[in-house]
């Protein structure tokens, strides 16, 4: 009987296990705050187009909507106006207004989550680029806002339903920010001892290089003084009304874009990247983080063997800035939100899942990510029409080694006394020297680190691939592909790790499923009501019946969990097997409680139908990537794993 399979993808990159590094500040810079500001000249016009303006100060005080930044709504007039006390955000008259003048940051910006910051989308990259940068270079920014549609306090409160649009503030167009209010108060004042008001030092905790940062951003800085404020400390003025946690941008649409282009292009600290835009059209984009931002198509170039059409990879996320998920397709024109998902995460999570990706005719595939996040491809084997074919052969699952067991012996199992040592090759027993596919799984890990499997001569500290990663004590299992070869096969250990290898199944060249390929299709998912599932949050012990629509007699499905209640597992395979048993002898996927993780298993199917069993309370998600047909055209071809895709190495 063909069983089910675990086939987790590797986490960590072998042999690189450190993040991305913090971008390097260009020299010390100096934190003494500037309390006595001096305003630059002012930026001419032709300045303002080159998008140079470092050393000068942009102010065109036009109004917004004579220079191109949109007309919104009058405050006030007509109805679905809500006001929450400080503004008018979120009411239903500003809905189109919303939808389409205000963008949310979708990465991380100066240590702020994805969504925290909203400014006008034609200003974004100004907001965003001063204070990642800012922030890069030293300066802590604990908070920061953007978008608020509200009047200016002159007009006798931020609530203003006169119906006039001059009386809004800059906030109302997300042209305007406020950061670190609470070391930076906003104030008046006045004269000291018959001196002018502008020879007061104000309160303030941002150095002289953080304001000038801003103005090479565009950003004008409220400390200067509104309203006829101070040149430097010898204009007299009686009394000064200063905002110091104000920047705000005063300058057209074009100018904006002008002027992050030019401070991206020469930005020393840039990374960039090719990408894929949804034209299919390679295009280079650029940032400061270098992690590939949210909606970007990174492509992937593989050098297949003739008749490959798809191959079977270890795909890898880390250091995601928030949750979401990463769907491998290919690099045609394409928009919008994707139907499947190839793995899915959370903030912070680094996890990977194998997957099947078919191939383009010049061997070229997309890895989309709806969040910023690094991505890391290894190839493991391909599936092809041509060449030297190997079936899947699926076995009652075989234990070759547990380190656990201290001394306990089978005639297969390999005895070890105690945890593999670290950076230690430890030999797999195996009965011939035929291809085979195993779960390797790592227990009491000291991580983080990673495990290597495969034929004895393709392990070890020399080879940059991964077949599990882990960190401390944490259980984590993969799927490898061991060529078959003289060597015998291994595992290799980065750190000390109790090591489990179960074989799974062979590939032979007579006997065996060959595969069918067919675009990636989302079969159940329990957070929505569908013929499969119209229920809550599945509870522990639910076995969920699912009719894949094939007459195929097994299939590779990407199985998902998410909102995961407590520790557990899931197990999918025939209904038969699954449903009356209270606790099933093996699993396809292993959870902490509140993770996102995703495994691919080969499941056995009955009459196309297929069973989850489910051990803790979570959502589950089946999305098939290809099925298991007896037909021999498309045949597996193991490789030496190799590293493809590294979204940390570009740049």
């Amino acid at each position: 009987m063909f069983r089910s399979l675990l086939l987790a993808g590797a986490l960590l990159v072998a042999g690189t296990l450190s993040i991305v590094a913090p971008m390097p500040t260009a020299q010390a810079l100096d934190t003494t705050p500037w309390r006595l500001p001096a305003t630059p000249p002012r930026c001419s016009l032709q300045q303002a187009e080159s998008g140079d303006v470092a050393g000068c100060l942009l102010a065109f005080y036009a109004d917004p909507i004579d220079t191109g930044w949109g007309a919104p709504p009058a405050p006030g007039v007509g109805g679905g106006w809500n006001w929450n006390g400080y503004t008018y955000n979120d009411s239903p008259a500003l809905a189109g207004w919303e939808a389409t003048q205000i963008s949310s940051n979708p990465s991380e910006v100066a240590g702020m989550s994805p969504g925290q910051l909203q400014t006008h989308v034609a200003a974004q990259a100004l907001f965003e680029g001063f204070l990642d940068e800012i922030a890069s270079n030293g300066y802590r920014v604990y908070g920061a806002s953007g978008y608020s549609f509200r009047c200016t306090s002159a007009n006798g409160g931020w609530s203003c339903p006169s119906g006039n649009t001059g009386d809004l503030s800059n906030h109302a167009w997300g042209l305007a920010i406020d950061m670190n209010a609470g070391t930076n108060p906003i104030s008046g004042y006045s004269g000291i001892n018959g001196q002018t008001a502008c020879a007061t030092p104000i309160r303030t905790d941002l150095p002289q290089w953080v304001i000038q940062t801003a103005e090479r951003w565009g950003l004008y800085w409220g400390g200067y003084g509104w309203n006829n404020g101070c040149s430097d400390v010898t204009t007299q003025r009686t009394y000064v009304y200063r905002d110091p946690p104000h920047f705000e941008f005063r300058g057209t649409p074009g100018q904006a874009a002008a002027i992050a282009d030019f401070n991206l292009r020469n930005d020393p600290n840039r990374v960039c990247f090719e990408i894929v835009d949804d034209d299919g059209k390679s295009v280079e984009a650029c940032n400061r983080t270098g992690r590939p931002e949210a909606k970007w198509r990174i492509p992937v170039q593989l050098e297949p063997p003739a008749g490959a059409v798809a191959a079977v990879i270890n795909l890898t996320v880390t250091e995601p800035s928030a949750p979401g998920y990463l769907t491998l397709e290919d690099c045609a024109p394409r928009t919008g939100p994707r139907e499947t998902s190839t793995i899915s995460y959370t903030t912070g999570q680094t996890i990977a899942t194998m997957a099947v990706v078919p191939l383009a005719e010049d061997g070229r595939f997309c890895v989309y990510r709806l969040s910023e996040v690094h991505s890391i491809v290894d190839v493991v084997a391909y599936l092809g029409a041509d060449g030297e074919r190997l079936w899947f052969e699926p076995a009652v699952p075989t234990r070759l080694t547990d380190t656990r067991l201290h001394g306990s012996c089978t005639p297969l199992l390999e005895c070890h006394d105690g945890p593999v040592a670290s950076r230690e090759r430890l030999a797999v027993p195996t009965s011939d020297s035929v291809a085979r596919i195993a779960n390797v799984t790592v227990v009491d890990g000291r991580g983080p680190g990673y495990v290597q499997a495969g034929q004895c001569d393709s392990v070890g500290p020399g080879h940059t691939f991964s077949n599990v990663n882990y960190v401390n004590e944490m259980a984590r299992a993969n799927l490898a592909v061991i060529e078959g070869g003289d060597s015998g096969a291994c595992v290799f250990t980065l750190t000390e790790a109790n090591v489990i290898v179960d074989e799974l199944g062979r590939l032979t060249p007579d006997a065996g499923y060959g595969w069918r390929l067919a675009p990636p299709k989302r079969m159940l998912d329990t957070r929505e009501c569908t013929p499969a599932w119209c229920d809550s949050l599945p509870d522990a012990g639910t076995v969920i019946r699912l009719d894949l629509e094939t007459e195929n007699p097994g299939a590779a499905v990407a199985i998902t969990v998410t909102q995961t209640q407590a520790a557990g597992y899931i197990t999918v395979g025939r209904c038969d097997v699954l449903i009356g048993v209270d606790h099933p002898a093996t699993s396809n996927l292993n959870h902490g409680p509140g993770e996102t993780i995703t495994n691919l298993a080969l499941v056995d199917l009955d009459e196309g139908e297929m069973c989850i069993y489910t051990k803790a309370s979570a959502h589950v998600i089946i999305d098939v990537q290809a099925e298991l047909v007896a037909d021999h055209t498309i045949g597996l071809l193991p490789i030496t794993p190799t590293r493809v895709h590294d979204s940390r190495e570009h740049g």
